[in-house]
């Protein structure tokens, strides 16, 4: 069966609507774990944050997977039209090295970061996936409703997360030694 490029270009818009939303239930889910909240059950907010982060890249590979088969639809004129392979296949390496390093911050027993470190990837890898998503829906907030309440899913999602992360500056363990 051949690939129509206007159903598969419509998939590729689909999928990366569903990712974007599903990474913002990722941020509030990272924000929940992160909340100074003695009623936040940490071991559950543990859980939530890893399926919810799992779910976005689960999400993401499927967007990703889309691209492929339109490439494929169009004799890779939209990869073509994005930079070429090179770019294209070197931007989603370096998506999937930060998140699963990402991933792997957040798969730590504590409720909060370990060390700075673990915090500054965290926060810049999630900064750094926002904007690319926050920017190609704020930029068309007057083409879709879906854009505009994208937009503004991503923009609470991400001030939920960064007013969280602000307060965890120091990492758990030197917190406890004060």
């Amino acid at each position: 069966m051949a690939l129509d490029a206007d159903q598969t270009a419509l998939l590729v818009r689909v999928t990366a609507r569903a990712s974007a939303a599903v990474f913002a239930a990722s941020l509030v889910a990272a924000a929940r774990r992160l909340a100074d909240d003695d009623s936040v059950d940490a071991r559950a907010a543990r859980r939530a944050d890893v399926a919810a982060f799992a779910g976005f890249l689960t999400a993401h590979t499927i967007h990703f997977a889309s691209v492929l088969l339109l490439a494929a639809a169009t004799g890779g004129e939209n990869i073509r039209n994005a930079g070429g392979w090179i770019p294209t296949l070197a931007a989603a390496g370096a998506f999937y090295v930060s998140c699963g390093a990402v991933l792997r911050g957040k798969l730590r027993q504590a409720a909060r970061w370990t060390t700075a470190g673990a915090r500054r990837l965290d926060i810049a890898t999630m900064a750094i996936v926002w904007l690319v998503f926050f920017q190609a829906y704020v930029l068309r907030l007057t083409q879709s409703r879906w854009f505009a309440a994208l937009a503004i899913v991503l923009g609470a999602s991400a001030a939920m997360f960064a007013t969280s992360a602000a307060g965890r500056r120091k990492p758990q363990a030197a917190r406890v030694m004060l």
